[in-house]
């Protein structure tokens, strides 16, 4: 009974870290006049390497290069 209960806890907490949520990316970047503008995106209904992958997309956006973190 003890190693039922133990596989189905482990299955459990598997299955609640690979669950998809929303998640903030705040990306920082020089505007002309060295003026500093900080962007935030919302990554909606994402696993975190997905979410991870997206907001590192954004750093680069034509020939603006910008430094993007999740949140």
């Amino acid at each position: 009974m003890k190693k039922l209960v133990l596989g189905v806890s482990a299955m459990a907490l598997l299955g609640l870290a690979s669950c998809k949520k929303d998640y903030d990316c705040e990306c920082t970047y020089q505007n002309t006049g060295s003026t500093t503008v900080t962007e935030h995106k919302t990554i909606k209904n994402s696993s975190l390497d997905d979410a991870k992958k997206t907001c590192d997309g954004y750093e680069t956006d034509g020939s603006i290069v910008k430094t993007c973190t999740l949140l």
